[in-house]
C-alpha cells in the first residue's frame, strides 16, 4: 500500500485542509460572538423561541429523511459500481470492492456534510434574528452588523466545509490507493470523490425543494388571509400563520440555499480536478489536478476580507452600500490571492492562469452588481415599476415580467464573455508537452474555463453572507412588529428588511451565473471521463487518450466554446425582444389608463351617459 501524493502536491492538499479548518473555526467564532449579544424583552424572546422551535423541528425531520434516503442510495451506488467494474471493465474484484466502498462512503459523507452546513447555518440564523431586533434600538447600522455576523456563519461554513471535505477525502483515498499505475489510481480517487458531490447534490435537492415549498406556502397563506381578507399588517401576531412565515425564511432562504451552494462549490471544484487530471496524464504533473483545491484557499481569505469590509462601514444612505463595498473588496483580494497561488505553483504559466481566474472573478462580481440594478431599493427600474403598479395589478404583472425578461441580458453577456476570455487564456497557456495541436489547445482552453469557475467561487463566502443576512433581517422586522416595539425601531429595521429581498436576488444571480459555466465544465469533464473509459481506465496512456479524444471531439461539435457562446446569445435574444415588447405594451397601457381616468374626472356626465367621451 503506497501513497500517491508527495512533495508540492501533498503540500497543496494539506494547505487546502488547513484553510478549510480556518474557515470552520471562523464560523464557530462568529457563532460564539453572536451568542454574547443581548436578546431583548420577554415578549421578543417568546416570539423568538417559537420561530426557533419551528425551524429546528422542520430541519430535524428533513435531516432524518435526507440521511435515510442517502444511506439507501449509497448502498445501491456501491453495488452498481462493483458490478460495472468487475463485469464490464474487468477490474480486479479487490480494487473494484475498494472503489465501490469509497464511492458509497463519499456519497454518505457528502450528504451529511451538506445538511450539517445547512443546519449549522439555520441555527445561527435563528439565534441572530432576535439579537438583530435588539440591536436596532441603537440604529440601522448596529442591526446590520449583527445580521452580517449571523450571515457570516453561513458564508464560512458552506464554503469551508466543502473545501475541507474534498481535501480530506482526496488525501485519505490517496493513502489507500494501491495496485494500479499512479495516473490510474489518481483517476479512481477522483471517481470515488464523485460520490461526495452526488451526496451533496441529493441533499441540496431535498433542502432547496422542501425549504422552498415550505417558505412560499407559509408566505402566501399568511398574506392571503392576513393582508387581503383580514386587512391586518404582514407580521401581525394575531395571524396564526405568521410564525410559519418566519420559519420559512430560515429553512428556505438560509438552509435550502446553503445546501444548494454547498453542492455547487463541491461539484465545480471536483469538475476542475477531473479536467486537471487529463492535463496530468499528458504532462505527468499532478499540480494541475490539485490546483482547484489550492485556489479554494483563496475563497477563505477573500471571505475574511469581505466580511471585515462590511463590518468596518461607518454609515450608509442605503443598506446595500456596505454590501457592495464588501463584494468589491472580496473580488480585489481574490485576484491578489489567486495571483499568489498560481505564481507559487506555476511560475511559467501564472499570468495565463491569472487571466482566466480573473475573468471568472470579475464576471461574478459584475453579475452580482448588475442584479442590484434591477432589484435595489433605489433602482430606477424598481421605482418605475412602483409607479406603474399604481394603475393596478395587471400593469404590475406586465411590468415585472418585462423587467425580468430584460434583466437576463447583462448576466448572460457577462458569462459568455468570461467563458470566451478564460478559454482563450487557457488555450494560449504554454505547457511543456502540449504544444502545436488543436486538441491540446482545446484541452488547455477547457482547463482555463475550470480556472474561471474556481475564480467565481472565491466570492461564495461573501455572497452567502449577504444571503444569510436576508432572512435574519426579515425575521428581526417580524419580531419587532409582533412584540409591539416602537415605530422608531421598526423604521430602523425596515430598510434592512427591504434590502434582504435584494440579497436573495443577488445570490440567485450569482448561483445561476457560476452554475452556467460550471455546467459546461462538468459536461466537458463528463466527455473526457467517457473518452477515458472508452480507452480503458485501467490501461490508459497519453497517446491513446489523445487519439480517442480527437475522434470523439470531431463528431461532437456542441462542446466547442464558440458553439456554446453562440447558443447562450441565441437563447438570450427571445427574452430581450419579448421584454422590450412587454415594456412598450405596459407603457402604452399606462398612458391609456391615465387618459381614461382624466376623461372620467374632467368630462361632466361621462359615467352616467349624458356626456360624450373623446375617442380620439
Amino acid at each position: 500500500m503506497g501513497m500517491l501524493l508527495s512533495g508540492l502536491p501533498l503540500t497543496v492538499v494539506i494547505m487546502a485542509i488547513g484553510f478549510g479548518l480556518i474557515g470552520i473555526v471562523a464560523a464557530i467564532l462568529l457563532y460564539a460572538i453572536i451568542r454574547r449579544y443581548p436578546m431583548g424583552s420577554r415578549e421578543m424572546i417568546r416570539i423568538w423561541e417559537a420561530i426557533r422551535e419551528g425551524s429546528r423541528a422542520y430541519m430535524n425531520k428533513q435531516i432524518r429523511t435526507i440521511m435515510l434516503f442517502t444511506l439507501g442510495l449509497a448502498i445501491v451506488i456501491a453495488i452498481m459500481i462493483y458490478t460495472i467494474y468487475t463485469a464490464a471493465m474487468n477490474v480486479e474484484p479487490g480494487i473494484a470492492a475498494r472503489e465501490a466502498f469509497l464511492t458509497g462512503l463519499s456519497t454518505l459523507i457528502g450528504g451529511g456534510a451538506s445538511v450539517a452546513a445547512a443546519f449549522f447555518s439555520m441555527d445561527a440564523s435563528t439565534r441572530t434574528n432576535v439579537r438583530t431586533t435588539e440591536a436596532a434600538k441603537r440604529g440601522s447600522l448596529a442591526a446590520l452588523r449583527v445580521a452580517v455576523l449571523g450571515g457570516g456563519v453561513l458564508g464560512f461554513s458552506v464554503y469551508s466545509l466543502s473545501l475541507l471535505g474534498l481535501a480530506i477525502l482526496f488525501l485519505a483515498y490517496s493513502l489507500l490507493a494501491a495496485g494500479l499505475p499512479e495516473m490510474i489510481e489518481f483517476r479512481m480517487v477522483l471517481d470515488a470523490l464523485a460520490g461526495f458531490a452526488f451526496g451533496a447534490s441529493l441533499s441540496a435537492l431535498f433542502a432547496q425543494l422542501g425549504g422552498g415549498i415550505y417558505t412560499k406556502s407559509a408566505d402566501i397563506g399568511a398574506d392571503l388571509v392576513g393582508k387581503i381578507e383580514a386587512g391586518i399588517p404582514e407580521d401581525d401576531p394575531r395571524n396564526p400563520a405568521v410564525i410559519a412565515d418566519q420559519v420559512g425564511d430560515n429553512v428556505g432562504d438560509c438552509a435550502g440555499r446553503g445546501a444548494d451552494i454547498f453542492e455547487s462549490v463541491t461539484a465545480e471544484t471536483l469538475g476542475g480536478m477531473i479536467i486537471g487530471w487529463v492535463l496530468y496524464v499528458l504532462t505527468h504533473d499532478p499540480l494541475f489536478m490539485v490546483l482547484p483545491l489550492a485556489i479554494g484557499a483563496v475563497g477563505v481569505i477573500s471571505t475574511v476580507a469581505g466580511l471585515a469590509a462590511i463590518l468596518s462601514y461607518k454609515s450608509f444612505k442605503e443598506p446595500f452600500e456596505p454590501f457592495a463595498f464588501g463584494i468589491v473588496v472580496t473580488a480585489i483580494v481574490s485576484i491578489i490571492a489567486y495571483a499568489g497561488v498560481v505564481y507559487w505553483l506555476f511560475p511559467a504559466q501564472w499570468l495565463y492562469m491569472l487571466g482566466a481566474g480573473a475573468a471568472g472573478i470579475i464576471g461574478a462580481t459584475l453579475v452580482v452588481l448588475t442584479t442590484n440594478r434591477y432589484t435595489g431599493m433605489k433602482s430606477k427600474v424598481v421605482r418605475e415599476l412602483a409607479e406603474t403598479s399604481a394603475n393596478g395589478p395587471a400593469l404590475n404583472i406586465l411590468g415585472g415580467l418585462s423587467i425580468g425578461m430584460r434583466a437576463v441580458a447583462e448576466p448572460i453577456i457577462i458569462i459568455a464573455a468570461a467563458l470566451g476570455i478564460s478559454f482563450l487564456f487557457g488555450k494560449l497557456m504554454p505547457i511543456g508537452g502540449m504544444e502545436g495541436g488543436w486538441l491540446t489547445d482545446f484541452i488547455k482552453g477547457v482547463f482555463g474555463t475550470a480556472l474561471a469557475t474556481r475564480g467565481m467561487l472565491s466570492l461564495t463566502g461573501t455572497v452567502m453572507t449577504l444571503d444569510g443576512a436576508g432572512p435574519i433581517t426579515d425575521n428581526a422586522a417580524g419580531i419587532a412588529e409582533m412584540s409591539g416595539l416602537s415605530k422608531e425601531i421598526r423604521d430602523n429595521l425596515e430598510p434592512l428588511d427591504a434590502v434582504g429581498n435584494t440579497t436573495k436576488a443577488l445570490t440567485k444571480g450569482y448561483a445561476m451565473g457560476s452554475a452556467t459555466i460550471a455546467t459546461l465544465l462538468l459536461f466537458q469533464a463528463f466527455i473526457q471521463d467517457y473518452v477515458a473509459r472508452e480507452v480503458g481506465i485501467t490501461t490508459i496512456t497519453p497517446s491513446a487518450l489523445l487519439e480517442s479524444m480527437a475522434s470523439f471531439f470531431n463528431e461532437l461539435i456542441l462542446i466547442k466554446p464558440g458553439i456554446i457562446i453562440a447558443a447562450l446569445i441565441g437563447a438570450l435574444l427571445p427574452y430581450i425582444f419579448s421584454g422590450i415588447a412587454l415594456k412598450v405594451v405596459t407603457q402604452a397601457a399606462f398612458k391609456i389608463v391615465d387618459e381614461v381616468r382624466r376623461q372620467f374626472r374632467e368630462i361632466p356626465g361621462l359615467l352616467d351617459g349624458s356626456g360624450k367621451p373623446d375617442y380620439y
